[in-house]
């Protein structure tokens, strides 16, 4: 008797997780706010002081190379050899790892709010999903919020780096991480 109410409350568990499921499929676990960088001043030198920079450095190596002979022509051909041997070699290999897929698309150029999809990891086994978010942009974007639904908790992603956090700012590209685990759930 107690093995046919175990298997009656396992059932009923299942049942209902997976009503908890549908329901949560047509909604969103959540959102990540996010905004363009603010773009900033970077000193420069003008075209003509590169120019200038470049003629001198120029200058400088001629003069060094008719200094030391060929020793430094020599010394130079070598490194460039190693360089392209060790270039070739490594990056001759097939790619062992394929990056996750992008779950939260950051892709306003204007900044916006993502939606952080549902996960049927939230509801069955661990009871959370690691999401990657990626800056489909074309300029950099800093993650100015991230929330979830109640019942629903954000907690660092062990072993996966950056953490999506308020205040990251991802450039063209860079992709995050946010964990989030169901806390609502009677265990």
């Amino acid at each position: 008797m107690k093995q046919v109410m175990l298997g009656a409350r396992g059932s009923v568990v299942a049942v209902v997780g997976l009503l908890v499921a549908q329901g949560a499929a047509a909604q969103s676990m959540g959102s990540v706010s996010y905004a363009p960088l603010a773009a900033s001043n970077v000193p420069t030198m003008s075209e003509w002081g590169l120019i200038g920079m470049a003629v001198l450095l120029a200058l400088a190596a001629y003069h060094a190379m008719r200094a030391q002979g060929g020793r430094a022509l020599k010394a130079w051909t070598t490194g460039l050899l190693v360089c392209g041997v060790l270039s070739a070699s490594l990056w001759n290999h097939p790619a062992i790892a394929t990056p996750p897929p992008v779950e939260i698309a950051l892709d306003q150029t204007t900044g916006g709010v993502a939606s952080i999809p549902h996960s049927t990891d939230l509801f069955f086994g661990d009871l959370f999903h690691i999401y990657t978010a990626q800056n489909l942009t074309d300029r950099a974007q800093r993650v100015t919020g991230v929330s979830v639904i109640s019942g629903l908790v954000v907690l660092p992603p062990t072993g996966f780096t950056p953490e999506c956090t308020v205040g990251l700012v991802l450039q063209p590209n860079e992709v995050c991480y946010i964990k989030v685990y169901n806390d609502s759930l009677p265990g």
